[in-house]
């Protein structure tokens, strides 16, 4: 009869596999499999190599496996063959996210929003309406760090909205000069802006333009979609350019749908502030900053000037387009996309994981291990 062969110390096999490794060079690995297979029986390998001599002998003799346990220890390593560790060399692989704040290296995708092909539009607004009226549904407690500012703002706006209507001037020259002013600030730069940078951005194939005029789009199509669905709920008056009236201010008067019921929110606030959100984040520097929002808060102040709307509808206006703005901005922005970049570390007695999150330009990166 003969005897069986004792089955070698896992330690002895790696020990054989690292002399063979250190005489003869490996080859790069053909593909993320073989990459795979190679990362993991070298992390195996320098694992147990690093362990006591203790501990070695109490893996060896809890290797000895029955034929089931064999089987579902094969399962186990299989799966993270195939999906773990092939992700982290196919990491390694990839090109390193781009760290040049250069605009004109971002690309957008190619199944995106874009004025050539309406229908995905159609579809990313859709999507970013049911985004947006499904939000209070994923509130958090640290959300209350600015609902309960806006909620307080908005409730003295509230108090003091016809008082500060009745100081604003009811001549009509003046009535008619803020409104014009909101009509440029609001809508006619927002729009020329958006058209300007989209064409140019497609004749001159700079990406990161046409995709502000793009998102800008969007973001003015999001909140005029919005806001006039809020504007048709809330049935607010609307001040009169002559001066005060009964039912100015009230919130459906009589109970019934009045036909100038339109003032709650701004709309056209809200979109300036959209508008300048999208852009900020597009163009970060204080200049861009300071001149979108300073643009956005005269048409807030030439809508109370121009007697077209309360200090609360401006307020609220203002923060539904700023929040509408930084939605369409994190969701459709190409660089906003986070990449991850997985590897695993061996080194010294220790071994572990390594985890890489980036974006593609403008963000840096910041990096966490997992021992």
């Amino acid at each position: 009869m003969t005897p069986l062969k004792k089955s070698p110390h896992p330690a002895e096999l790696c020990r054989v596999r690292n002399d063979v490794s250190q005489k003869e060079p490996r080859s790069a690995p053909a593909g993320p499999f073989a990459c795979a297979r190679s990362e993991l029986s070298v992390l195996l390998c320098q694992s147990i190599l690093n362990l006591p001599p203790r501990s070695q002998a109490v893996m060896n003799s809890h290797l000895r496996l029955q034929p089931n346990q064999r089987r579902s220890c094969a399962r186990f390593l299989r799966f993270t063959l195939v999906w773990l560790i092939p992700l982290g060399c196919f990491a390694q692989q990839a090109p390193a996210p781009q760290q040049d704040p250069v605009p004109q290296q971002v690309s957008m995708p190619q199944d995106s929003c874009a004025f050539s092909a309406p229908g995905r539009c159609a579809i990313e607004i859709a999507r970013d309406q049911t985004g947006i009226l499904t939000s209070p549904f994923r509130m958090h407690k640290k959300d209350l760090l600015w609902l309960a500012p806006l909620a307080a703002a908005t409730g003295a706006a509230f108090a003091f909205d016809h008082k500060t209507l009745d100081r604003v001037s009811t001549d009509p020259s003046q009535v008619n000069a803020f409104r014009q002013t909101s009509n440029f600030t609001g809508l006619y730069v927002p729009l020329a802006t958006i058209g300007t940078t989209w064409m140019a951005g497609t004749f001159t194939h700079n990406d990161h333009l046409r995709e502000t005029g793009v998102l800008g789009a969007e973001a003015l199509v999001d909140t005029m979609l919005f806001t006039s669905l809020v504007k048709f709920g809330t049935n607010r008056v609307r001040p009169k350019a002559t001066g005060p009236f009964p039912e100015s201010g009230e919130f459906w008067p009589d109970g019934r749908h009045y036909s100038g019921g339109d003032s709650f929110p701004s709309g056209h606030t809200a979109m300036a502030f959209a508008f300048a959100h999208v852009i900020a984040d597009e163009y970060p520097g204080w200049k861009i900053k300071l001149a979108v929002y300073s643009l956005a808060a005269a048409t807030a102040a030439a809508r109370v000037g121009g007697r077209e709307h309360f200090p609360s509808d401006v307020l609220v206006g203002g923060a539904v387009g700023y929040l509408i703005g930084g939605y369409v901005y994190n969701h459709r922005s190409a660089s906003s996309r986070n990449y991850v970049t997985f590897s695993p570390i061996v080194g010294g007695k220790t071994f572990g994981v390594s985890l890489v999150f980036s974006r593609s330009h403008d963000d840096g990166a910041a990096e966490s291990s997992a021992p």
